[in-house]
């Protein structure tokens, strides 16, 4: 029959407790606590990496906000120059459009005097013509 030594399991259990406190020390509470420290070092990364990720697209938002902010003043710059182009070239019109009206006056001042200088030049010379008609007719 199989006898069972006492001594030699007591022996045994004894080592093998001694060995998975030994493993736990030396072995197993080194890698779990590395694995641990991984772990959170992971966490942290990924929090990281969460909390960059939302200041890019924030930022990201504030150049879009910006660009956008800077392309409407630049349309609102660009109107208010086109505006006063319109405005000085609009009075420039006008002025130039007085000073040709004010030309056109004149000149037909001056074409009136003209005209009133010759028809008096022909009624002074009406008798002149009426003779040399005359006498052009009694030749005939």
């Amino acid at each position: 029959m199989i006898e069972i030594n006492f001594f030699a399991l007591f022996l045994t259990i004894v080592v093998f407790l001694v060995l998975v406190w030994y493993l736990n020390n030396r072995l197993y509470k080194p890698l779990l606590s590395f694995m641990d420290a991984r772990d959170e070092a992971i966490a942290r990364d990924q929090a990281l990496i969460e909390k960059n990720l939302k200041d890019a697209t924030s930022e990201e938002q504030e150049v879009r906000e910006i660009h956008s902010k800077a392309r409407e003043e630049a349309n609102a710059i660009k109107n208010e120059a086109i505006n006063e182009f319109k405005e000085e070239a609009a009075q420039k019109i006008k002025a130039k459009r007085d000073e040709l009206e004010l030309e056109f006056v004149q000149y037909e001042k001056e074409l009136e005097e003209e005209k009133e200088i010759l028809k008096n030049n022909l009624q002074k010379k009406l008798p002149e013509f009426r003779s040399s008609i005359k006498a052009n007719l009694a030749r005939i």
